[in-house]
């Protein structure tokens, strides 16, 4: 009710102060949108996964642009994910590939698939271009600037941060990235720390969207496992620096305790630390989102032990520390990382010292032993996921986002006459980013 009175509200003083300013009867439905990502398959990423969802969800038509470094083959999106708790969904997206078979040799394609990309927008019809990192962000601003068309830059990691660059070679990236994000439309962060790493963002129109999960929880998660199940998932690499080893030793001299590992790549030690421990070590490879979220509730404790010494590390808390929370499970992190200070204030979790084998340890036994510390933290953990953090959160704020582009692009204000549910969403859109209400009015040139 109060939503209603609000759009009622807003709707009414818009049309007061702007006599030019008016509501035109249309959908968002089957509004184009291109998604631009040098990364295949898209069943593969659980992110763009979500985002896509959101989309279709809201009546978007998505197409997928991607670069095909491996020629995998094509896909038209089939997931295993949606909000309704049943793992499928064929998502009806069209993928358009730009292909290199060797991986090695892609990095210096990088200007061809920046051509491609730049005659794929402009020759096709499209509202908004959702770009994904800065590989394909140059193309992207050109295309829509020559179109007149808003585009998105989302930045899901910092490639400049990933690794360790002399002090010199730095600023320099930093300064094309953010000449990037001026002239972009939109800036799509996954994290608030993000403005610390960039110094500011030189955009007024920033929104954060964490990588939070696809909510599965449905209580059972609750009970405690025989055997305490610590439980990791994700892109196994030595150049991320996470330090599983340490968390391996720390467990070896527990009893009553075994870890789960998922995951794909540099896993060659893992699967000999299984063979070296069947009892404790477990390697399950590869597995697709829906099993690492139902792994997950079945686990009884999460760890991200990220080495802070890599910079991204300090910014960008990634998706571990949202899975738990949607759980309901505890976890262990990394001191000095984004994901720390999101575990100390909200009280679900250690933070530990990721190369202090006796500090993890103590931390596990801490929790292992400790029913009533691991209870409360689970708690707090599932109402940080309602009340914060949630993807049901994020999808909102991506959507609210997109309502404002359309809204600006055209200089009205979209209502659907047929629709009041709409009409609310865009109204309260509106409500949420008072400087667009500012910017539409002052479009017009009529108020005094």
């Amino acid at each position: 009710m109060c939503s209603h009175l609000l759009a009622r509200a807003l709707l009414a003083s818009i049309d007061k102060a702007r006599k030019t300013l008016h509501a035109r009867a249309y959908t968002l439905k089957n509004r184009r949108v291109i998604l631009v990502k040098n990364h295949f398959p898209l069943d593969k990423d659980s992110r763009v996964l979500k985002e896509v969802c959101a989309l279709k969800k809201a009546k978007f038509s998505v197409t997928f642009l991607s670069w095909d470094r491996l020629g995998q083959g094509s896909t038209q999106g089939r997931s295993d994910i949606d909000g309704d708790k049943t793992i499928k969904l064929e998502l009806g997206v069209h993928v358009n590939r730009f292909i290199s078979i060797n991986p090695i040799l892609s990095y210096f394609l990088l200007p061809v698939w920046w051509g491609f990309v730049l005659k794929w927008l402009l020759k096709e019809e499209w509202d908004i271009a959702h770009v994904i990192n800065f590989q394909s962000i140059i193309p992207s601003i050109i295309a829509g600037n020559l179109k007149g068309k808003p585009v998105i830059y989302e930045i899901e990691d910092t490639w400049f941060d990933q690794m360790s660059l002399p002090s010199y070679l730095r600023p320099f990236f930093l300064w094309l990235d953010k000449f990037c994000m001026h002239f972009s439309s939109a800036v799509i962060l996954v994290d608030e720390l993000q403005k610390t790493e960039f110094g500011g963002i030189p955009n007024k129109n920033v929104t954060v969207v964490y990588d939070s999960a696809i909510d599965l929880y449905d209580g059972t998660a609750d009970l405690r496992n025989k055997i305490f199940t610590i439980f990791y998932a994700g892109e196994i690499t030595k150049y991320r620096k996470l330090n599983l080893d340490k968390i391996v030793e720390a467990v070896k001299e527990i009893d009553g305790v075994q870890i789960i590992f998922a995951g794909g790549r540099d896993v060659d030690e893992i699967k000999k630390w299984a063979a070296r421990m069947p009892n404790k070590v477990y390697f399950i490879g590869r597995v697709p989102y829906s099993e690492v979220l139902q792994q997950t509730m079945s686990s009884d404790l999460l760890f991200v032990l990220r080495d802070d010494t890599l910079p991204i590390h300090k910014y960008i808390c990634g998706s571990k520390i949202f899975e738990a929370m949607m759980s309901g499970k505890p976890i262990l992190v990394s001191k000095g990382t984004s994901t720390a200070m999101k575990v100390s204030k909200e009280k679900i979790g250690l933070v530990v010292d990721p190369k202090n084998i006796r500090e993890i340890r103590s931390a596990i036994l801490a929790l292992k032993e400790n029913q009533a510390l691991y209870d409360a933290m689970g708690k707090n953990a599932r109402k940080a996921y309602d009340n914060t953090y949630g993807w049901h959160i994020m999808e909102r704020r991506l959507i609210d986002l997109y309502c404002v582009l359309v809204m600006e692009a055209e200089y009205e204000v979209v209502v659907d006459a047929h629709n009041v549910e709409k009409t609310k969403d865009a109204m309260l859109a509106l409500a949420r980013n008072r400087s667009l209400c500012e910017r539409l009015i002052s479009k017009s040139g009529r108020v005094k």
